[in-house]
């Protein structure tokens, strides 16, 4: 056979074995296969996180891997999920300014996915300039643990808004517009780029000065 014995091409076979199985291993090690499923935190039902998170999931199916999406408080919650080994969150979405690398040590975005504005939504006829004349109003600035909310305490607190002046509300999103229509919510603070609000012609979004 060719000028080869058995024992040689034993040997060459053993070792073209060897080499492949080496290889293999050191492949799986530094480039690992992606796992079939992956957890995402979102946020609450009708909130942008969670569309979005619908939206990663058909991308995710695309290449065979299913996207898990766990309900939350929202971005703040969610840091927390990530820094907790034993929570089972491997990716999020985060509010920026929620935290920071001093806070989260070891957590890395992964980029951004859309800008994100700020909107006030103003349930009454009566004329807003400043931020500062929320006090004494009903707003609903999303619940404890949300990026929403957090975002509200930071920027309504310069202006003197905040528990102590103010009554805030944990209603988010279509909750939100519920507690409007409802009577319980004089404004609704709201941080997305997609709103996924329903209809709700009675509110006006005032421009503030300040």
């Amino acid at each position: 056979m060719l000028g080869f014995s058995r024992w040689q091409l034993f040997k060459g076979f053993a070792a073209a074995v060897g080499i492949v199985s080496i290889v293999s291993l050191v492949l799986i090690y530094f480039i690992p296969a992606p796992p079939s499923k992956v957890i995402m935190a979102t946020a609450f039902k009708g909130s942008a996180f969670e569309y979005y998170g619908g939206q990663y999931r058909e991308i995710f199916a695309r290449s065979h891997i299913e996207l898990e999406l766990r309900e939350t408080a929202g971005a703040v919650e969610n840091v927390e999920l990530l820094q907790d080994p034993k929570s089972g969150v491997q990716i999020a979405f985060v509010l920026g300014g929620v935290s920071d690398e001093k806070h989260a040590p070891g957590l890395l975005s992964l980029g951004t996915v859309y800008n994100n504005p700020f909107w006030i939504f103003n349930a009454s006829n009566e004329p807003f300039a400043r931020l500062s004349q929320l006090k004494g109003k009903r707003i609903a600035v999303g619940p404890i643990g949300s990026g929403t909310r957090a975002s509200a305490e930071q920027i309504l607190g310069k202006a003197g808004v905040n528990s102590e002046t103010a009554t805030l509300l944990p209603f988010a999103g279509s909750a939100a517009v519920e507690a409007v229509n409802d009577g319980k919510v004089d404004v609704v603070w709201a941080a997305a780029r997609r709103m996924g609000l329903p209809s709700a012609p009675s509110w006006k979004i005032p421009k503030f000065a300040s």
